[in-house]
């Protein structure tokens, strides 16, 4: 029986363009961060949370009765209404099975919830995911790969982007200056300071929400940040500091990419267009490229994971409504061979029952 979706009502959406790398045809409007969820819907204290352990003896969807702790991100995130939606479609559909989101600071304090059994899902990226398996990046010696990918939906791109009267035009530029690397905490912000300390730039680092960081900036406290977002639309966090600052983003050459890739090679670049953000950003630039979704625990079953991800199959329209740039397949997009994870293998059944291909080094 279909059971309440959450007591969440996702702000209006801000208007813009969906274009595809490269591309320019126009799409519906980009979400505007969601607020955060209703009591209902609200994350328990961690003591509280059910461990993912809970949910480590597979029973029939119908004699299931799983409370699942989703860690997610912080609401001001654009990524949040995505968040939001993916939960709604579990609770809504999946029998058996209800997950209550965790406002948080982004992937590494999920993966950290992961580890200490308090939470079963992961905002993460592909290449968080295969960091993490493989004790490898900037997830050595974390203690931790039980993280198996799950569904991914959102080809991101890492915009480094600083306000025009800055002057700067160059990422060589950013030695010295205030800069935000991204949400503190997030595997954003360590990203981004493992790609500019790889070509021998060291900010003046200024780690804060993302909510700050964006107020630093709009009273030229800080000069910029890095933001992640997909780049089939505008990011809400982008459109939002433009009402105050005109933004320059900035682009690495050739040269700066190989540096990167020499330290980290999982490490993808990919030109990505500008001209999504209005008038006076008819430009493309190079820069960093992951896939950005969720990962479930390792010991989840594979039935819980299977029940899930065939329900995000069959109602991608309603996740779509939540935030539309997101990819037409998210499973196909999921399992193909261009990531090199592990997918959690209720993921693989059902992929592998739409009749996909999964590769034998992802299962």
């Amino acid at each position: 029986m279909k059971k309440k979706l959450f007591a969440v009502i996702l702000t209006a959406a801000m208007a813009m363009g969906l274009v595809a790398c490269g591309g320019g045809a126009a799409a519906p409007a980009a979400p505007a961060a969601a607020p955060a969820a209703s009591q209902e819907a609200a994350a328990p204290a961690a003591s509280e949370a059910a461990p993912a352990e809970a949910a480590s003896e597979a029973a029939p969807a119908s004699e299931r009765n799983l409370d699942l702790i989703w860690g997610g991100t912080s609401a001001s995130s654009g990524y949040y209404a995505l968040n939001v939606a993916v939960c709604d479609i579990i609770n809504s559909y999946v029998d058996g099975v209800h997950v209550t989101l965790m406002e948080t600071g982004g992937t590494v304090d999920d993966y950290k919830l992961m580890m200490a059994g308090e939470a079963s899902f992961a905002q993460t990226s592909n290449v968080n995911e295969y960091c993490l398996q493989n004790d490898t990046g900037i997830y050595e010696g974390f203690g931790y790969t039980d993280s198996y990918d799950m569904c991914f939906f959102v080809p991101q791109a890492y915009r480094f982007v600083v306000t025009k009267d800055s002057g700067i035009t160059s990422l060589s530029e950013l030695q010295g200056k205030k800069y935000n690397a991204g949400l503190s905490g997030s595997s954003s912000e360590m990203e981004s300071m493992n790609i500019l300390g790889a070509i021998g730039v060291e900010p003046d680092w200024f780690p804060a929400s993302t909510a700050d960081a964006i107020d630093a900036i709009s009273n030229r406290q800080c000069i910029g940040l890095t933001k992640s977002g997909t780049y089939l639309s505008t990011d809400s966090t982008l459109t939002n500091l433009q009402s105050s600052v005109d933004l320059q983003f900035l682009s690495f050459s050739d040269e700066e990419v190989a540096k990167v890739q020499e330290q980290y090679p999982y490490y993808g670049f990919e030109t990505v267009d500008c001209s999504m953000y209005g008038e006076g950003y008819d430009y493309e630039t190079q820069t960093y490229c992951s896939r950005l979704g969720f990962s479930a625990a390792k010991d989840l079953p594979e039935d819980v994971v299977y029940d899930i991800v065939k329900a995000i199959d069959e109602h991608l329209d309603e996740i779509r409504a939540a935030y539309p740039g997101i990819v037409e397949d998210p499973i196909a997009f999921t399992v193909d061979e261009n990531s090199i994870s592990k997918i959690h293998p209720g993921v693989v059944k059902y992929a592998e029952e739409r009749g996909l291909t999964v590769p034998e080094n992802r299962k």
